[in-house]
């Protein structure tokens, strides 16, 4: 399965010193549909697929396997569930049920725009419409997303996120500098963001999201990862009493949710606190 191939972070729009916030702005609010690999059709279509309604919007969702604990996958900017093959095709192996959706404006659903907060609470959607979920997995603006949900009511045993940032404030500051903003239009880029989304960015900081750290988690980022650096998840990690941080080298932001160590880590995880059924485990085996 392909990685992420665009920034998933959030999108740096390619602007000079002259350009506003407002510009900046709704570059970040609109990212860019990347197609299906003949691969990911075929994985695809070995789901059963339905439609959920988020917003003014249908989502696109996937669900594999009828039996064993149910995993939810959360992409990042710029991607879709099919990204996350490798991680789908290596839970079903080890017995366990999948549950992946595209966020608004991504792969297969709807709308045009989208934001870290609009993907969190289409994660409450998903859950509420298709049924809850035992874990859950976010890579890079999917793990945010997923600690809004958690913060918002989402319950599971154990969650994994990788290569994911941790402050809104931070991304968009880093947004505002990269595109040369001066103090006063990074100012503004945060009231629009705020208008967009309906809440201050202060609700997107860890001092808030914490509240949703009820479970075991494991933190996997690359060190050397260019587009979401690896301070946020250490961050993450000094704020979570009972996460564990892996760092990794020479995978980047987006081939680390391909590399089978990684996703082995995760398995780990996942089989402390969600073991396998005897006879699930049989009847995958046979």
């Amino acid at each position: 399965m392909n990685a992420e191939r665009t920034a998933t972070e959030q999108p740096t729009p390619r602007t000079g010193s002259g350009h506003q916030a407002d510009e900046v702005f709704q570059a970040l609010m609109t990212p860019q549909r990347v197609p299906a690999t003949g691969e990911e059709q075929a994985l695809l279509a070995g789901a059963v697929s339905l439609r959920v309604r988020h917003g003014d919007n249908r989502l696109a969702v996937w669900q594999w396997g009828h039996e064993g604990p149910r995993v939810l996958l959360v992409h990042g900017w710029n991607s879709r569930a099919s990204h996350l093959g490798h991680y789908i095709q290596t839970l079903l192996a080890a017995g366990y049920q999948v549950l992946a959706f595209d966020g608004t404006g991504h792969g297969e659903s709807e709308g045009g725009r989208s934001n870290v907060v609009d993907l969190g609470q289409a994660v409450l959607r998903v859950v509420e419409t298709a049924g809850p979920v035992e874990a859950a997995i976010g890579h890079s603006m999917g793990s945010p997303a997923l600690l809004y949900a958690f913060a918002h009511g989402l319950e599971v045993r154990a969650s994994i996120h990788v290569a994911g940032p941790s402050s809104l404030r931070g991304v968009l500051y880093r947004t505002a500098a990269m595109a040369g903003l001066d103090t006063e239009q990074r100012d503004r880029l945060i009231t629009l963001m705020e208008a967009e989304t309906g809440m201050s960015v202060e609700e997107m900081e860890l001092t808030r999201l914490a509240q949703g750290f009820r479970h075991p988690a494991l933190i996997v980022h690359d060190a050397d990862d260019r587009e979401v650096p690896v301070q946020e998840s250490q961050q993450l990690h000094a704020a979570w009493t009972g996460a564990t941080l892996h760092v990794v080298s020479g995978l980047g932001h987006r081939r680390v949710i391909s590399d089978r160590a990684v996703i082995e880590l995760g398995l780990e995880l996942l089989g402390r606190y969600l073991p396998i059924s005897r006879t699930v485990a049989e009847e995958v085996g046979s």
